[in-house]
């Protein structure tokens, strides 16, 4: 009877063992499932994350909204102002001849044509507005290799100004006339054919010309004489020399006849002297 007992006692302990030894296992497969779909869960993560980032920085400027409405035709004043361009006269020596050239300078009394343009309001998120001028129909500030941008309108002030040399322009009548332009120019990098700038935006048309006459510039005088050189000084001397004598002789003159008046007047006086004492 006691052995049956132990024999049952020994099947339920074996029998009760069994789970708790199974148990661990159970939990260390669990846990190898957790650590494999955090990994998976991290990895998709990461991938997506990349999808969605790809088009962010892939995408190009998006076409002009149709709500962006067009800036009105400028309005602008053109003065041609100083200072004064003076260019003085230069010397060179001819290597050909061994003469020294004059470089004849000359003058102006201006040097810049300004144009004064009066400042448009607009709405900011539109973008900016820039200033396009054409003189005589050429295109002096848009950015014709389109790697710089057009003037920008001054932000703060009433008015915008740009200036121009005459220089291209002298003894002409030139014509002169503004665009105004509304967006945001956006540069385009990694073209094979060269980077440039992209303009998302409006323009308004042109407005009238306005024509100014630019005077030509006015030389200066020629040089009254050459300019001295080691050959020219013997001239000089021999030039002046005559001068210098005519007025050493005009002095040796006078001071003769003063001397030979003031011995008249002694003699004089010495025979009045020597009458009276006899």
């Amino acid at each position: 009877m006691y052995l049956v007992i132990a024999a049952h006692a020994f099947c339920v302990k074996k029998s009760l063992q069994e789970p708790f030894y199974r148990k661990p296992s159970l939990k260390l497969s669990m846990g190898r499932i957790g650590k494999s779909f955090s990994l998976l869960l991290i990895v998709l993560l990461v991938v997506s994350s990349l999808i969605m980032a790809k088009p962010t920085f892939a995408q190009t400027p998006t076409p002009t909204p149709s709500t962006i409405p067009t800036p009105s035709v400028p309005q602008f004043t053109v003065q041609l102002v100083g200072p004064p361009t003076i260019v003085n006269t230069t010397y060179s020596l001819d290597p050909n001849t061994g003469q020294i050239v004059a470089n004849l300078g000359y003058t102006n009394p201006y040097s810049n044509i300004n144009l004064t343009i009066k400042n448009q309001q607009f709405n900011p998120s539109y973008g900016s507005i820039y200033y396009s001028v054409q003189i005589n129909g050429v295109n002096v500030t848009y950015p014709v290799n389109k790697v710089t941008l057009p003037p920008e309108q001054t932000s703060g002030s009433d008015y915008t100004k740009l200036s121009f040399s005459i220089e291209d322009y002298l003894g002409t009548q030139v014509s002169i006339r503004v665009q105004a332009i509304l967006g945001s120019y956006f540069w385009e990098g990694g073209n094979p054919y060269g980077d440039y700038y992209i303009f998302t935006g409006t323009t308004s048309p042109w407005s009238n010309p306005q024509t100014i006459s630019v005077p030509a510039n006015v030389p200066l005088s020629s040089p009254s004489s050459p300019v001295p050189t080691s050959s020219s000084s013997p001239t000089s001397t021999s030039t002046s020399t005559p001068t210098a004598k005519s007025s050493l002789l005009l002095i040796t003159t006078i001071a003769l006849v003063v001397i030979a008046f003031l011995l008249a007047i002694i003699i004089s006086l010495l025979i009045y002297i020597k009458k009276r004492n006899t």
